[in-house]
């Protein structure tokens, strides 16, 4: 099992019974097996100086707006058959459409997620029309594509053995970066509020949080999610503390995109594999004339992306944020 599933409630729904029922109640959870207490902060722990910028981000986007706004942002929203059409097509453009299955469930927690083998959809339909785009860059073209080129690496399944180190915060700092090309508003407020949240969980209880993130998160399913990301692996949900792995998108979009500042906002060689922006001239140099497979979003227009990426760095004031 993955950390997350072990991160899992086994009583989550009538947790979440209890908790709607009575909103200043904190949740008790029980999982299928004990929770060692490193494990929560294996993505590390906030920092000030990106939780200041984290609440610089979401107190620019929410200026005059409300989560509704934001949303409506994205354009009008999509059908699940609209949807399933326009990810075939990338799938088909990019030979992907026999490797990946497309699944739709209401029993996935997660609005999209890509595994090996399937991109998981939760149901109901869920996106509007630029976010279902994001979520094709982010998912697909992101993830899926460095998992089809690290399976064609000599250090496949070799990692340790390689010295390669953890990469989630590369991973996803790429995929938060792409996921926010096709949006015309280049805010990355969602991975900001997880930011503060995660940070905000580490003094408070579940309630606490939950009433944090009330002026952030009107949607109560939406706040419902973003607080158990950060008080999962916690019995007694009254104590301080959580999980920690939601820090790795604001970490990873900062990275990211100072790293490509510098590499002439060039992604080839982060598509090595799904490998740490650390580890990338250990990759090149283990397999030197290796030519990844690229998302379209940057072959078909170079110029256009590195346009949109630098509105990405200009909107959230990642020009001269050097942090780590």
């Amino acid at each position: 099992m993955s950390i997350v599933d072990d991160l899992t409630p086994i009583n989550l729904l009538q947790e979440k019974e209890k908790f709607f029922a009575n909103q200043k109640y904190n949740p008790q959870f029980i999982y299928e097996k004990e929770i060692d207490k490193k494990t929560l902060t294996k993505y590390g722990l906030p920092e000030k100086k990106v939780s200041d910028l984290a609440t610089a981000i979401v107190e620019k986007t929410y200026f005059g707006r409300n989560e509704q706004d934001l949303f409506m942002l994205e354009g009008a929203r999509i059908s699940q058959q609209e949807a399933s059409k326009k990810i075939k097509l990338f799938l088909n453009l990019h030979k992907l459409d026999k490797r990946f299955d497309v699944v739709w469930s209401s029993s996935f927690v997660s609005r999209a997620m890509m595994t090996s083998t399937t991109l998981r959809l939760r149901l109901p339909v869920d996106f509007h029309k630029e976010g279902l785009i994001g979520m094709i860059y982010h998912e697909i073209g992101t993830h899926a594509l460095r998992r089809i080129n690290y399976e064609q690496q000599p250090w496949y399944k070799k990692k340790k053995e390689f010295g390669f180190g953890e990469y989630l915060t590369t991973e996803e700092g790429l995929a938060v970066l792409h996921a926010l090309i096709p949006h015309s508003f280049k805010s990355a407020f969602i991975g900001a509020i997880r930011y503060i949240a995660v940070n905000y969980s580490q003094q408070h209880s579940f309630v606490e949080v939950w009433n944090f993130l009330s002026k952030y998160i009107q949607d109560l399913e939406r706040r419902w999610i973003v607080t158990i990301r950060t008080k999962r692996g916690i019995e007694d949900t009254a104590t301080p503390g959580g999980f920690t792995k939601d820090l790795v998108y604001l970490d990873g979009l900062i990275r990211v995109s100072d790293w490509l500042k510098k590499n002439n906002f060039d992604p080839t060689p982060l598509y090595f594999g799904k490998l740490d922006i650390r580890d990338v001239g250990k990759a090149i140099q283990l397999n030197p004339n290796f030519q990844p497979q690229l998302p379209t979003f940057f072959t078909l227009d170079p110029l256009k992306y590195m346009t949109e990426i630098q509105k990405i760095i200009e909107y959230n004031m990642l020009e001269t944020t050097h942090v780590f």
